[in-house]
């Protein structure tokens, strides 16, 4: 579903003409804010209304989701940014530093929703609630699940962390909502102290997603290694190429949308120099085609002239 509705909605807002990395991270930005303003306004107008702490939470959560969106387009101006002096091999690790401080905004919010989910549950008050405010906080989980999916998706086609962090903010959001649904749902039959409860749970799954996502990001900051398929499929590439007898030492660097890419190869010994740049410029060019995006750097080394691949 999700695939389906992004196709459509890069085909209708034409985001594939020119930039489209940075055309669809723009896009779901804008539309998260848009949608995220309205939804954090509703929830909060409610949760006044009924007295309510857990849908209060809930309200800030939404209005989160506006802040983290907007990091989410300062990410995507800066990592669209072209390499620099200082920066040679671009600015694409951006996005990941803006997962970071998305995070860290989850976990302040936790915090804070844990406090105030403890004082509301060591001093319970009564709970207004309808099946109206019921329905509306049902329309909005339709909306967020929505959000969520689209930017995970639009995350994996152009290969955006920053995008991928913010579609778990947007499911976070519609988990909290369905627990305080389930709670107006109890309050109807006294059970006040369910508020500050689910306030507590709400906060700290808020606060779970945000530790959650620094880890993923930080790792890949630190220097993760590639994935077993990455590598699987440059060495079967390059060993796939003419005259190539082994492949080893392979590197990949990853910053942020752009890869960096050692390989040693192991040629025989009595092909000539000419020859040995000849089939290093196909191995890189193949990498190339099977990875996109990639920069290639092969490294020529001999095998012994006895080895039964010299013929």
């Amino acid at each position: 579903m999700g695939t389906k509705i992004t196709d459509k909605l890069i085909s209708l807002f034409h985001l594939d003409k020119g930039d489209k990395r940075k055309n669809c991270g723009y896009f779901v930005g804008g539309l998260s804010i848009i949608v995220n303003l309205l939804i954090s306004a509703v929830k909060l107008f409610f949760g006044i209304i009924v007295n309510s702490i857990a849908l209060v939470a809930d309200a800030v959560h939404s209005l989160s989701d506006v802040a983290s969106s907007f990091v989410v387009i300062v990410g995507f101006k800066i990592s669209a940014k072209p390499p620099d002096e200082k920066h040679p091999f671009g600015h694409g690790r951006a996005e990941r530093i803006v997962a970071v401080v998305i995070a860290c905004m989850l976990i302040v919010v936790g915090i804070e929703f844990f406090m105030s989910g403890i004082k509301r549950f060591r001093n319970p008050v009564p709970v207004e609630s309808s099946w109206l405010i019921i329905v509306i906080l049902a329309i909005t989980i339709i909306a967020k699940i929505l959000l969520s999916v689209i930017s995970y998706d639009v995350g994996k086609q152009v290969n955006s962390a920053a995008l991928k962090a913010d579609a778990w903010h947007h499911g976070t959001d519609a988990i909290s909502t369905v627990l305080v649904i389930i709670g107006f749902v109890l309050y109807r039959f006294g059970f006040y102290r369910i508020d500050g409860l689910l306030g507590i749970i709400i906060a700290l799954f808020i606060a779970y997603t945000g530790i959650m996502m620094i880890f993923e990001s930080g790792s890949m900051l630190l220097g993760e290694a590639p994935s077993d398929d990455l590598i699987s499929d440059i060495r079967e590439t390059a060993i796939c190429c003419e005259d190539v007898n082994d492949v080893h030492h392979i590197h990949v660097h990853d910053y942020g949308g752009k890869l960096e890419i050692t390989v040693h190869i192991r040629l025989c010994r009595t092909i000539h120099l000419d020859e040995v740049h000849r089939i290093v410029s196909l191995v890189e060019l193949a990498i190339k085609e099977r990875i996109k995006g990639a920069e290639v750097t092969v490294h020529p080394e001999p095998i012994e002239e006895n080895n039964e691949d010299c013929g």
